[in-house]
This record gives C-alpha cells, sequence and structure tokens, in this order.
C-alpha cells in the first residue's frame, strides 16, 4: 500500500493516515448528531478525544475536513456501489442494481448519509473554497443519465427526459437518510420495494411501445 500525499506533496505515514482517518469518522458522528453547522472543530476533537490543535495539524480548517468527508463517504460508497450494479448486464437490472445498493450503503452507514444530508443542506459544499455544487450536481445525475440513455436505446426504457428522471430517482433515495434520522428503525426493505416499483413503473415502455417492438 502506497503512503497517502498530503497537498505539499509530502508522503503521509500509515499513522498519520489512520488519525485522519479517526477525525474523519469522529466528524461525520458529530455532524450527524448535532449538524452541520454545530459541528465545531471542538465537538468533533471531543468526539475523536484529541485536541483541536490535533485536528490542526492534519487538516488546514474545518472546510479542509469537510472536503475529506465528503470525499470519504462517495469514494466508499462507489466502491461499494460499483461491482453490484457492474454485475447486472441490462439497463433496467442496473437502475435496480444502483437503487438497492444505494440504500443498503444507507442501511450499513446511516451516519454518514445523514451527515452528508446535514453537508449538502448546510451549504457546506459552497463553504468549499474550490467546490462548484452546480458541477458535483451533474456528476451526481450523470450515471443515472448515462443508464437510462442506455436503456432508451435498447428499448428498455420508454421515451422520457433522462435528466429529468435521474432527478426525480436521485430524490427519492436522497429522502432516506432524512427519513433514517427521524426513525433509525425504519423499515429500509419496504423503501426499497416501493422506490423499485414507482421507478419501474415511470421508465418502462407503455403497451403501444411493446407493441410496435
Amino acid at each position: 500500500m502506497v503512503p497517502d500525499i498530503d497537498p505539499t506533496g509530502q508522503s503521509r505515514s500509515f499513522i498519520e493516515e489512520a488519525r485522519r482517518a479517526q477525525i474523519v469518522t469522529a466528524a461525520v458522528e458529530t455532524i450527524a448528531e448535532v449538524g452541520y453547522h454545530r459541528a465545531s472543530m471542538g465537538k468533533i476533537g471531543a468526539r475523536a478525544g484529541i485536541s483541536r490543535g490535533l485536528i490542526s495539524y492534519h487538516f488546514a480548517g474545518k472546510a479542509e475536513l469537510i472536503n475529506q468527508v465528503v470525499t470519504t463517504v462517495y469514494t466508499d460508497a462507489a466502491t461499494f456501489m460499483g461491482p453490484k450494479v457492474d454485475a447486472e448486464t441490462t439497463p433496467a437490472g442496473q437502475l435496480r442494481a444502483y437503487v438497492s445498493s444505494n440504500l443498503e450503503y444507507m442501511r450499513d452507514y446511516p451516519s454518514r448519509m445523514v451527515a452528508i444530508v446535514e453537508i449538502l443542506t448546510g451549504g457546506g459544499l459552497a463553504d468549499l473554497p474550490d467546490a462548484d455544487p452546480g458541477e458535483f450536481d451533474r456528476q451526481m445525475l450523470l450515471p443515472l443519465e448515462q443508464l437510462f440513455t442506455a436503456g432508451q436505446q435498447s428499448g428498455e426504457f420508454r421515451d422520457f427526459d433522462v435528466t429529468v428522471m435521474a432527478r426525480i430517482v436521485r430524490s427519492a433515495i436522497d429522502l432516506v437518510p432524512t427519513a433514517l434520522q427521524r426513525d433509525p428503525d425504519l423499515d429500509l426493505d419496504r423503501y426499497l420495494r416501493e422506490i423499485t416499483v414507482a421507478i419501474d413503473h415511470a421508465t418502462k415502455p407503455d403497451s403501444a411501445t411493446k407493441e410496435q417492438s
């Protein structure tokens, strides 16, 4: 395993990487508990059992830490979901896997998803110096847009605006962390069934299209 490289080009030791991961985990749990704006560096340090000064040694400020939180969560989610989606051979199957693996990740890591919602709804991206919220939004929709386009070309999906449908699907998925925050015992299997059925009805070809194909 190659040590990570910090922004100055210096390699980080494994101990430093472990400490950074500890701080990121503490940030996730703190944000999930008290919200983005109330998650001060002091509270994050207290949860991690380290001083605020030690956090500052590893992260230049809250913006850099939040950036690492977002990067970590979305990278881990993509690693979790990717093989499940890629295992399917049709756009319809990949769509079902995309939705189900999203909710499975949320079930396995509820604090991460609540923290992400808190960051996004609390304007956390706008607080990052190099972040582009518009580009972030486009990148979130792109996999679904590509999947829908492939499904339309193969005849598995009806004709619809792929960007609008991608927003509908993402909205249905992204509401789940908030629901989990309100009810930790939420029945995610029921949510998955209902979301899957709703998306299936919204995307499948109508009877006239089937008769013509």
